[in-house]
This record gives structure tokens, sequence and C-alpha cells, in this order.
């Protein structure tokens, strides 16, 4: 395997972890809310214990490793619209995730336990929680798509 093959192995199997995880994500809240409020409670301390330690992991490994390969490939620069587009996208969705989505499924199942998964409040904020994380989970799909089509190679 070379040099090349390893960072792009690399890059594509923390995708993999990233994209697929957020993808579950969605599935599991679906599995969550049939089963009721006091699920989707546990659900949210969940979220955000996946999040410290296989969604950030694996978006830095994303980054770092596409960095790897922009620097290794020749003819790959980062001023193309199609590394830069990625690498702003990449920002917003990681912004998003470690500074608001992962701390507030704490926030939410503090708030919780301490007022029962049926209060107002809890339920106003995981439905906010659900819906910009399925905007940053589209976010993620046209990052990929970026990556695969690269506009402006």
């Amino acid at each position: 395997m070379s040099y090349y093959e390893a960072l792009l192995f690399g890059h594509l199997l923390a995708a993999m972890f990233w994209v697929g995880g957020d993808l579950m994500i969605q599935m599991f809240y679906l599995r969550a809310r049939a089963a009721g409020p006091e699920r989707i409670l546990a659900f949210s301390r969940e979220v955000e214990w996946i999040g410290l330690r296989v969604l950030n992991p694996a978006s830095l490994l994303v980054v770092v490793l596409g960095v790897l390969l922009v620097i290794e490939v020749e003819g790959y620069e980062f001023s193309q619209f199609w590394i830069s587009a990625a690498l702003a996208m990449f920002l917003a969705s990681f912004i998003t995730g470690a500074g608001f989505l992962g701390p507030e499924s704490g926030r939410i199942g503090k708030l919780g336990e301490e007022r029962g998964p049926t209060d107002p409040e809890v339920q106003r904020r995981i439905g906010r929680i659900l819906v910009i994380s399925r905007i940053e989970f589209v976010l993620l799909v046209l990052i990929v798509l970026v990556m695969v089509l690269k506009p402006g190679l």
C-alpha cells in the first residue's frame, strides 16, 4: 500500500464513521420517538457520548487526512473550489456538532432528569436539536457529493 493509498483509505474510513454515525443517530431517534419521551431523553445522553467519542474524532481525522491528501496529490490545491467548499462545510459542521449538538444533548439530558422527559422545555429543545442535526447531516452529504464530483477541477 502506497502512502497515497493509506491516506485515502484512512480518509474514506473516517468519513464512513462520521457520515454513517450521523445517519445512525437519525435512525435511532426515530426508534426512540416511537418508544416515548423516556427513551428520547436517554437517546439524547447517548448522542452526547457518541459525538464526543466517535463523531468528533472521525471528523478531525477526515480533515487531517484530507489536508495530507491535498499536499500529497499533484494537481490538488487548497484554492480549488471543491477543496475550499468542502473545508468550509467541514468547519460549519464541526462547529455545529462540537459547539452545539454535543453539549446541548448533555444539557437536555440533565434538564430532563430535573424536570422529566415530558416537560415542554425539554421537548422543545429536543425538537430544536433534531432539526439542526438533520441540517448538519445534509451538509455532510453535500461534502461527500463535492468530494465525488470535484467541481472546478
